[in-house]
């Protein structure tokens, strides 16, 4: 069994630190240049992925107008944090939004602070402006055990989280078969539809070792990766969907 969806990411589009040098790189290519971010958008939508993760900025929602005009039909899946949440579920309304998650960096600190009480009211409030409640975590070895013996399943039915063989931007070293069966225990604790992200490890895996990987992993039901030129869209995509159900 493998994955049945794909997610574009933005991380390039919002210049991401963990890209080290690149994130200049993505700033000179993407600022104030909208359109180029809706020719990547335009890109990957004839390659046959339709959902976006939508950062809020200027330039992508531009980004993203601009390919929607140009005949693309987005399904977006909004990701906020409790800092910009109400201005961003007020954008998220001018989209086909579907879904919507919590940041992973505010979600951490709040279960690191044992405050699972302030996630959830976030949820409810997402649940009653009709959209999908999901949160993101950077750090599954610590918190999808925390997560799947809280309370806090009962207000989310999504959950994002960083999965690589290297297990880069992940809270281990190397995703082993152990770390794998951690994981997979977990998760299916929880019980919701897992997305998984960072699957390239910032380019670090080439994309046919990157999802050679992950189409072995049962618990996967959606991918989300970032690209940053049309020409990289035609390679990963091209092996994404060899596997894609």
């Amino acid at each position: 069994m493998t994955y049945s969806e794909v997610i574009l990411g933005s991380s390039p589009f919002i210049f991401s630190p963990q890209f080290g040098h690149r994130t200049r790189l993505y700033e000179l290519d993407f600022k104030n240049q909208p359109e180029n971010i809706a020719k990547i958008l335009n890109k990957s939508y004839q390659l046959g992925v339709n959902q976006f993760l939508f950062n809020v900025t200027d330039d992508i929602k531009k980004a993203l107008e601009i390919s929607e005009n140009m005949g693309c039909t987005w399904s977006v899946i909004g990701m906020t944090n409790f800092n910009t949440f109400n201005g961003d579920l007020n954008v998220f309304d001018k989209f086909n939004t579907t879904t919507v998650i919590l940041d992973g960096s505010f979600v951490d600190k709040k279960i690191d602070e044992g405050d699972f009480e302030y996630i959830i009211n976030y949820l409810k409030e997402i649940k009653n402006r009709g959209y999908i409640p999901a949160i993101e975590t950077r750090t599954p070895f610590k918190n999808l055990p925390l997560i799947s013996e809280s309370n806090l399943c009962e207000y989310f039915d999504v959950i994002m989280f960083p999965l690589n063989f290297y297990g880069y931007m992940m809270d281990c070293n190397f995703l082993n078969k152990e770390n794998k069966d951690k994981i997979s225990f977990s998760v299916e604790k929880i019980g919701k539809k897992i997305i998984v992200n960072r699957t390239l490890a910032t380019g670090i895996l080439k994309p046919q070792e990157a999802y050679d990987f992950i189409k072995n992993i049962d618990y996967v039901d959606c991918v989300c990766v970032g690209l940053a030129k049309e020409s990289e869209a035609e390679e990963t995509l091209g092996i994404i969907n060899k596997f894609k159900l």
